[in-house]
């Protein structure tokens, strides 16, 4: 498919305007073929994706947000998506270090299986080789030039990039940092503690059943469920075990070791950047995280009429207001997702389908500009959201006698 050029729509939103950024213009076999190659990694312009079964396995529309992605991003960048097919240049060895993987790594089997072992290789590459993690089930909505250019800067305080689970003005206590959306130099120290605490905790695991409950954890807030989003049929256990990973990023920030110099408070508070995940669920917030009527707005033949007002609203308001457009549906049964949507065999094609909303969305993804400046979570709601800080070793089981005392803000 020939991609649409810059001027085959138009936005009406005042937070909106038209990219002066190359784009990569690129036909999407074009992009396929790019995306099939093995390249060297030679610089830390990096954005790396996983899908276990190989890309001939991906799903049509995560294909397109991977295109959006390489259009979007232009020749300085790096797009990788790898997998664990035998004998691909893709595939994971090629690119980390085997022998630091959990033993059980390739014997993972539970439910979300792939989601886990994505989990673990996003830490170990932006360890080794730097750059921006993104889950394949997210669209791009904007350059990542200005995050990068702060993680570059060695003037610049801040070490990582990411997303704060604070959806609605509503947080997860002892969780700051979710892993949707990652951006870090290589060899940032924090990327090698947050694995060596989950790669211990999964040591002896082929699932994460009950993983919220490993002695590791034991001393962080339970997790309960958020008070946005009263609509989503959720499991609280259900939810903590498919997240293990926010736990591990927990710990990290509620501890001190005075013998390796990890302060973990402080590295929240002044070395992280960290937008709350508002910035990936406009479009939930805005439908009541109802995917049919996502799926409605999306599918509506596009127009300038009075008809296609509530559709271009919702289009314009979520390409403004974003960074990723994340489509989720691994844990949430009800409302269906628009990703369980989309992934059915009768919506093939649904994501980009000519003269549709859908079509301008992934458009307006690599030609759009937005014209805010996104605002990153600030010191005091982050101590808020960590407000104990323990000492202990990184890999210390934290008991009733582990002195502990309020965090503050620096």
């Amino acid at each position: 498919m020939a991609h649409l050029p810059p001027g085959t729509f138009t936005s009406v939103s005042s937070e909106l305007v038209p990219t002066s950024r190359p784009f990569d213009a690129r036909s999407d076999d074009e992009i396929f073929s790019y995306v099939l190659s093995h390249r060297p990694v030679t610089h830390q312009k990096n954005v790396w994706a996983f899908w276990d079964k190989g890309w001939e396995n991906v799903q049509g529309w995560k294909k397109q947000n991977v295109v959006g992605w390489v259009r979007r991003l232009g020749p300085e960048w790096e797009v990788r998506v790898l997998d664990l097919v035998d004998g691909s240049p893709r595939h994971i060895k090629n690119f980390i270090d085997e022998g630091i993987l959990p033993p059980t790594y390739y014997k993972m089997n539970g439910r979300h299986s792939g989601q886990h072992r994505s989990d673990i290789l996003r830490v170990l590459l932006l360890h080794a080789h730097g750059g921006f993690w993104i889950d394949i089930g997210g669209i791009l909505t904007r350059s990542l030039d200005d995050l990068w250019s702060k993680l570059a800067d060695p003037a610049d305080p801040v070490e990582l990039v990411g997303l704060s689970p604070v959806i609605g003005g509503h947080a997860m206590h002892d969780r700051p940092l979710g892993n949707t959306f990652l951006g870090s130099q290589r060899g940032n120290v924090f990327l090698l503690y947050w694995h060596r605490v989950f790669s211990t905790v999964m040591s002896d695991r082929t699932d994460t059943k009950d993983v919220r409950l490993h002695p590791l954890f034991a001393h962080l807030t339970p997790y309960e469920l958020p008070g946005w989003g009263k609509e989503v049929v959720l499991d609280a256990n259900d939810v903590s075990d498919y997240m293990p990973q926010f736990h591990a990023a927990g710990r990290l920030f509620a501890l001190e070791d005075p013998t390796v110099g990890w302060d973990g408070p402080r590295y929240l508070q002044e070395k992280t950047l960290l937008l709350t995940m508002d910035e990936m669920f406009v479009h939930n917030l805005l439908t009541g995280f109802n995917g049919e009527r996502q799926f409605a707005y999306l599918s509506a033949p596009y127009t300038d009429g009075e008809e296609g007002k509530e559709a271009r609203e919702f289009v314009e308001t979520t390409l403004a207001r974003t960074t990723i457009i994340k489509l989720a549906q691994g844990i949430m049964p009800e409302p269906v997702q628009l990703a369980t949507l989309w992934d059915r065999a009768e919506n093939k094609g649904a994501d980009n389908a000519p003269g549709t909303w859908a079509e301008y969305l992934r458009w307006g993804c690599v030609h759009l500009d937005q014209t805010r400046e996104v605002v990153a979570v600030p010191k005091e709601e982050k101590q808020v959201q960590s407000t104990k800080v323990w000492t202990a070793g990184i890999l210390e089981v934290i008991d009733g006698k582990t002195p502990v005392r309020p965090t503050v803000v620096l």
